[in-house]
């Protein structure tokens, strides 16, 4: 019975291992001087980044932009009452 078990416990490790290899990335704690200074500017250039979208987000919906306004006619004037 302990046998199977073991048997199962380590068939479940096995078939979790792929997704565990695809995180890719360390806690924190266990980076090297040099990785946690890559992280801090890789957040911060995500974060311009994020800011740069909403900016651009928020000038776009003000801009309205008419490709046909050259295609109409002028509006036709009422006819003038004597």
């Amino acid at each position: 019975m302990i046998r199977l078990l073991v048997s199962a416990l380590v068939l479940a490790g096995l078939l979790a291992q792929p997704a565990f290899a695809q995180n890719g990335r360390k806690p924190f704690s266990a980076m090297s001087d040099e990785e946690k200074a890559n992280a801090k500017i890789a957040e911060s250039v995500d974060a311009q980044y994020r800011n740069a979208l909403k900016n651009t987000d928020k000038t776009a919906n003000e801009i309205s932009i008419d490709p046909w306004s050259n295609m109409r006619g002028t509006p036709a004037s009422p006819a003038k009452k004597k």
